[in-house]
């Protein structure tokens, strides 16, 4: 398609360029000129969309505060959610059909090669009328022909039919085609035919053809009639204007209209100062090239904004080393002064790399940290004074490198189901004699997994190397250093999601038909102590039983279960195994929000449960659901969010990422975008194409980074509407 897009550019500068010859430059009697431009803006319109030059310019950052808006209301409540929601993400079923849209190069392709072909046809049927001929004293080659093409030309060839011309038109005719000869026009035939090949879907390229044509002609009659003048030579052309000839290749005598061609002999020549008009097609050049040729990218300025706030800031320090300590806590600070303030920051792992009155340049994090510590039973006994900042890179005033923070990569992300979840692109694709893919390997240039598909039986052909693609997977093992290896894929999508290999049981262990993932329990992880739970039977309809292993079967049974009622049409409960299985259930919480499902498993034991085909937000304990409930009514501070696409969790659990209309509520504010990072232990969000919501206030921006403990935001390329 990039091939496409770069053929539609290069068609509209055709379209200007032909444009500007047509009211300016086309009534012109400058041929020569005439014939560069027309070869040279043809060749113009090729070269500029394929140039590339970016132009930055700087985007103003905008800063603002929400705090201090007691009057503001939400606009709608949060509403109570009865247990915490499950990460999902959407994944829709791919259907087989045909891409036409894939298609169209290999069709355009088909007809320029065909184009092309017949170009060379023809080429070969002219030069087989060339075997024979005389050549006279101009050095014109020439070949008598009666029948098809006749007085023409091609470079020095001159098909002649003399039949009813006397010597003298013969002469002229002769001299004619001696100045195409010379002045290489065959060359820019063979030049559009090739051009006609390429862009045979724009109609201008005929127009430019045409008036390339004209032009040889107007050029060759000008010098002949300039030697046996302009009425006999017009007589000449009208005597041999029935003469006719389909190859396009050749020069006619008379296949150019000849009434322009007799009206330009008696012409007026145009005066030589208006060659200036040329230099207007310079503007038409420039403005072209502006269009395709150049793109402007908008980087924001974050180092204008100096100014470093104590709660919150993100770019680079400049200034002096005051003094170097050891802190209570045990961590080594220096202190920077800076802009007239002064800042701790953490040195611990360099502060042997500086000195006291070091100029340096600093990249700190986003805000300032206190560090407690502890004995065993949780008591503070030491704790940093003021907030320390974080030294991400520290460099001296001449860019030399003293100390950059390491950035841990992973080679995979944990869903919310537990299985792992990596984006990379395919090295190799392995297959065996039957077409069958044995092995995918994938690498994102840290990592490497090796796919082992041999037992799947697959066959693909949408896949190959170079393809970025998100696979999932489990029982991953390390083999080497960075390289992984496993055989229990679940599903490999190309991205964008457009093609899928997938593995039908693993898939239905992890996701539902609808692409939401299944919860599971992380094995191999500390988890909480498990609280068991003891459901209390209100009512039932019918009621049987199995005394020996304490088993009862219930139909439309009312049940309760911590401060949660159960009200379903079937219900197995198992007191020997701690294992409640109801059906057509609905679950509430006595103080508000429900959730249903067509099945719920309970776990008595932990209090854990699953549920199965439901609806609204359905969790994995039944004690949350009253904890959450509390939480939102004592103390209104719960961060809720929600994410269309996907909703993933880093490896220890504090970085979340919400892809496709991610939203996040917190008190009165809602941050939306189209991706959303919430980092949980430094309580920030960072929101990419974001809009901000308190009460009446609504702000819009490319980027927002949002602080939830001081309810502070920081906007890039804001646009605020009040």
């Amino acid at each position: 398609m990039e091939c496409l897009t770069y053929l539609l550019k290069v068609t509209a500068c055709t379209v200007f360029f032909f444009g500007f010859y047509m009211l300016v430059l086309g009534k012109l009697t400058f041929f020569k000129i005439n014939r560069f431009y027309l070869l040279a803006t043809l060749l113009l319109s090729f070269i500029i969309p394929a140039l590339r030059f970016e132009v930055k310019r700087e985007m103003p950052m905008l800063e603002t505060e929400l705090v201090g808006m007691p009057d503001l209301k939400p606009i709608q409540p949060a509403p109570v959610q009865l247990i915490h929601p499950i990460m999902v993400e959407y994944q829709p079923e791919v259907t087989s059909k045909i891409d036409w849209v894939r298609l169209i190069p290999y069709a355009y392709g088909a007809v320029a090669l065909l184009l092309l072909l017949i170009c060379l046809w023809r080429l070969f049927v002219l030069l087989k009328h060339t075997g024979s001929y005389t050549k006279n004293s101009n050095g014109l080659k020439l070949i008598t022909k009666t029948k098809g093409f006749t007085n023409c030309s091609f470079f020095n060839y001159v098909f002649i039919n003399a039949a009813g011309l006397s010597a003298t038109d013969l002469s002229v005719l002769l001299k004619h085609e001696q100045v195409h000869a010379r002045q290489y026009h065959s060359i820019d035939k063979i030049i559009l035919m090739v051009f006609k090949s390429v862009l045979w879907f724009n109609p201008i390229v005929y127009l430019y053809d045409k008036a390339l044509e004209q032009v040889h002609e107007y050029e060759a009659d000008e010098i002949t009639s300039a030697d046996y003048g302009s009425e006999a030579y017009a007589n000449l052309l009208l005597k041999l204007a029935i003469a006719k000839s389909d190859m396009p290749l050749i020069h006619n005598f008379v296949k150019s209209p000849i009434k322009d061609r007799i009206k330009m002999l008696f012409h007026s020549k145009t005066k030589n100062m208006k060659k200036l008009m040329y230099l207007l097609a310079l503007p038409v050049a420039v403005v072209l090239f502006w269009l395709f040729a150049v793109q402007v990218v908008y980087a924001q300025n974050i180092q204008e904004d100096k100014k470093l706030s104590k709660d919150f800031y993100k770019g680079a320090l400049k200034g002096k080393v005051l003094d170097i300590k050891k802190e209570a806590i045990g961590l080594y600070t220096f202190y920077l002064l800076s802009e007239g303030n002064v800042y701790p920051i953490e040195a611990t792992t360099f502060k042997e790399k500086i000195k006291v009155g070091d100029e340096l340049i600093v990249y700190i994090s986003a805000k300032g940290f206190n560090i407690k510590k502890t004995d065993k039973n949780g008591k503070v006994i030491a704790e940093t004074k003021e907030p320390i900042y974080n030294a991400t890179k520290v460099t001296t005033l001449t860019g030399s490198l003293i100390y950059e923070q390491k950035i841990e990569n992973h080679a995979f992300l944990y869903e919310a189901n537990k299985a792992r979840s990596a984006s990379s692109k395919i090295k190799t694709i392995k297959k065996d004699a039957n077409g069958k893919i044995e092995k995918i390997v994938l690498n994102d240039g840290f990592f490497t997994i090796n796919l082992n598909l041999q037992t799947q039986n697959i066959k693909d052909d949408n896949f190959k190397a170079g393809d970025q693609v998100l696979v999932k997977f489990i029982g991953e093992k390390l083999v080497a250093k960075n390289i992984y290896s496993t055989d229990k894929m679940i599903v490999l999508y190309s991205e964008p999601k457009k093609y899928l290999i997938k593995n039908e049981v693993l898939y239905n262990r992890f996701y539902f038909n609808d692409g939401k993932q299944k919860a599971a329990a992380i094995k191999n992880q500390p988890t909480e102590v498990a609280k068991p739970v003891t459901p209390k039977i209100i009512s039932f309809s019918k009621i049987t039983g199995d005394v020996q292993h304490k088993v009862s079967y219930m139909e439309n049974a009312v049940i309760d279960i911590v401060n949660c009622r159960l009200e379903a049409g079937y219900v197995e409960l198992d007191q020997l195994n701690g294992k409640m299985i109801a059906k057509n259930a609905v679950l509430k919480a006595k103080e508000g929000g429900s959730a249903t499902a067509k099945i719920i498993v309970f776990n008595l034991k932990d209090g854990s449960y699953r549920a199965e085909n439901g609806e609204g937000k359905l969790g994995v304990n039944i004690h949350d659901a009253v904890l959450e409930k509390d939480f939102l009514t004592k103390l209104n501070d719960k961060v809720e969010y929600v994410a269309n696409d996907s909703v993933k969790m880093s490896k220890d659990r504090f970085i979340i990422s919400l892809f496709g209309n991610a939203r996040l509520f917190y008190k009165e504010i809602r941050l939306s975008g189209a991706k959303i990072v919430y980092n949980k232990k430094d309580n920030t969000v960072l929101v990419s194409d974001a809009t901000m919501t308190s009460g009446d206030n609504k702000v819009k921006a490319d980027s927002l980074f949002f602080d939830i403990k001081t309810k502070k935001a920081k906007l890039y390329g804001a646009d605020l509407n009040r």
